[in-house]
């Protein structure tokens, strides 16, 4: 309106300034002549004067919304009627289109329509008919593009997002329209905590967490399979609505090294929802325990270190415990063991870890069949009645005074413990000199020294060293497990000591595969992550659908490439379909488990931000210079002026 105006006062100058009022004092007619002269010389000015103040031409009408599609499988779970819950989610998606016409008023365009799911694309451009099959609801997409366009959001779902907190930064205007269901009798395998690695002809400890719908669920009873033979059943309480329970059992696992897979069933009466009552999960059963920790001083360490030992190698780690001479414990369970048979424990394990006794440390000893070993020599205990022991002294950590001699492999420890707060750390207790004389001249050299009261030479508290292919870790000192205590960096320094000397002992295990999965199950739509095994920062691995197991619908072999990078220990490759998949990569070969997507698994609806108060964004009005009548009008004025003129009389 504003350059219009413009354009007018400009035409009406122009008008003036040809025609004064001089012009105006003839007789009736030739006044009426002036005045239609200066009409078509102010009208022409005017016209052109819009043309170049770049004047609209009509009003701004409002910008239709961004129409976003919740394609999601989660709509049909447990959907009364699955063959015709697509015509009903298109007949939401037609009247909140016709909503969004009326809206914006008479002559606004019906909204663009964009499928959202697993990605974001446009309605009609591959999937031209609704279909609820997307693995995922990620709609931050979507908020992305409506912000990026200047147009409100309107959002047809069922509710149930993976990332309902985008929709706080939704621009004005937007709108999520969430149709009404009823709920139904549902109970779901929601997880399957099921170890990486167990011991064959032991029992192998798994976990199931179950969740119910919107109407909860009755009782029932889970069933555990091993390869398919069942092994063991739990009974399952009736639950309340949206409730979660874990479900554990001890498996007895066959003896024979093999790669079986765990699957737990769920039986309850009236679950209308079959994708997501089973759930399996790979694992590894091994002739040789993953892990063993013998101590035959156990101490507050020795249980702080055990729990980070479970946790660096995601796997079970069995424990043995000297409490008197010649008897031996389990730890956990407290149970009597003979000393002869934890000596073959630990003799078979592929990581050792010895606390002790020097008879245990020895070459000779059965730390010496495994494949990688930590040999951890703890401070004597003081001497003498209370009050009158001998002081150990308060040793401190420190970096070390010498740099590594050879040995490539130890770097990459080093860097994780280069890391530690040392400053800020509880000082140890360390054994005597002739205790730890031994570790002052190891190759390559020490990873992490002590200083007495921060002053002093430095004496070596962990040496790492790499001979014929077998790893090991020789550690000094007690008092350890007061960093873990204090908590804050502290605690993040001792999970980060044994952490990284943990990790690095089980990258020499007798796992000669280049590139395995990092877990024994994914789901649909889930990239698949692949641990490092080896050297090769390149891997490739042909992945093929498993014999006798549960079938892949439509799947042929192909082969992946992994890139891990120079020092990458991780690597994504895509999602693949539901199934139980072979994978043979360079030394060995995997099992990998892909489960239904978890759209099947109830979830309640997420409660996403108020939308934004506001208005539909208006449009960008049309301009006038971007018609072509406007230029015939102002010369057919100019023109019309001229001829009036030269017939008047006028130059």
């Amino acid at each position: 309106m504003i350059l219009w105006l413009l354009a007018l006062a400009l035409g009406a100058v122009a008008a003036v300034l040809a025609y004064p009022r001089s012009q105006w004092t003839g007789a009736g007619r030739a006044r009426r002549a002036v005045a239609a002269l200066a009409v078509m010389r102010g009208a022409a000015v005017t016209m052109v004067a819009a043309l170049l103040l770049g004047a609209p031409r009509a009003p701004a009408r409002p910008l239709p919304p961004l129409l976003a599609v919740d394609v999601s499988a989660s709509w049909r779970r447990a959907a009364a009627d699955p063959a015709g819950l697509p015509g009903r989610v298109q007949w939401v998606v037609d009247s909140v289109s016709q909503a969004a016409v009326t809206a914006g008023g008479a002559g606004t365009a019906a909204p663009e329509v964009w499928w959202v799911g697993d990605s974001l694309r446009p309605a009609g451009s591959s999937a031209p008919r609704l279909a609820l099959d997307d693995q995922a609801t990620r709609v931050r997409p979507a908020v992305d593009l409506a912000n990026a366009t200047g147009r409100a959001l309107w959002l047809v779902s069922d509710g149930v997002l993976d990332d309902a907190e985008a929709l706080g930064d939704a621009p004005p205007g937007s709108r999520w329209v969430v149709p009404t269901a009823d709920p139904r009798a549902d109970l779901a395998v929601a997880a399957l905590d099921v170890p990486s690695e167990a011991r064959a002809g032991d029992t192998l400890a798994v976990q199931a967490e179950l969740v119910a719908g919107g109407r909860g669920a009755p009782g029932g009873l889970l069933e555990w399979r091993l390869d398919g033979v069942p092994v063991a059943s739990s009974p399952v309480n009736a639950s309340a609505p949206w409730g979660a329970v874990r479900v554990g059992a001890r498996l007895p696992t066959p003896r024979g090294g093999r790669i079986a897979v765990v699957t737990a069933t769920l039986a309850v009466a009236g679950d209308l929802e079959p994708h997501n009552d089973t759930l399996r999960s790979a694992v590894t059963l091994a002739d040789r325990p993953a892990a063993v920790l013998v101590s035959s001083a156990p101490d507050l360490d020795v249980r702080e270190v055990l729990r980070i030992l479970r946790g660096a190698l995601r796997v079970p780690a069995e424990a043995y415990l000297r409490v008197a001479p010649g008897q031996w414990r389990v730890e956990g369970s407290l149970a009597p063991i003979d000393e002869d048979v934890v000596r073959q424990r630990a003799r078979e394990a592929a990581v050792l870890v010895i606390h002790g006794d020097s008879l245990w440390r020895d070459g000779a000893g059965p730390a010496r069949g495994a494949a990688a070993r930590a040999i951890w020599t703890p401070a004597p205990p003081p001497s003498g009645r209370a009050g009158q022991g001998t002081p150990a002294g308060e040793w401190y950590v420190a970096p070390p005074d010498a740099p590594l001699r050879g040995g490539a492999e130890v770097p990459s420890l080093l860097a994780a413990l280069a890391a530690l707060p040392v400053d800020s750390l509880a000082p140890i207790a360390l054994p005597s000199g002739s205790d730890s004389a031994a570790l002052g001249g190891a190759t390559p050299g020490p990873l992490l020294a002590a200083r007495l009261g921060k002053r002093g030479p430095a004496r070596p508290v962990v040496v790492a060293s790499q001979r014929g292919g077998r790893r090991e870790v020789r550690i000094q000192g007690s008092g350890y497990a007061g960093w873990a205590l204090r908590g804050g960096r502290s605690a993040e320094a001792f999970a980060a000591l044994w952490g990284s000397v943990f990790d690095w002992l089980a990258a020499g295990r007798a796992d000669q595969r280049l590139a395995v999965p990092a877990r024994g199950a994914f789901r649909a739509g889930e990239p698949i992550l692949w641990r490092r095994g080896g050297a090769d920062s390149v891997v490739t691995v042909r992945i093929s659908p498993a014999r006798g197991s549960v079938p892949v619908v439509g799947a042929r072999a192909d082969s992946v490439i992994l890139r891990f990078g120079a020092d990458g220990r991780e690597a994504w490759s895509p999602a693949l379909p539901p199934g139980d998949w072979a994978v043979d990569a360079p030394g060995g070969r995997a099992v990998l488990v892909v489960n239904a997507s978890p759209e099947w698994v109830p979830r309640p609806p997420a409660s996403p931000a108020t939308p934004p108060a506001g208005a539909l964004s208006p449009s960008a009005p049309p301009r006038l210079v971007e018609a072509g009548w406007p230029f015939v009008l102002a010369l057919l004025l100019l023109s019309a002026e001229w001829i009036g003129r030269r017939y008047a009389g006028y130059r």
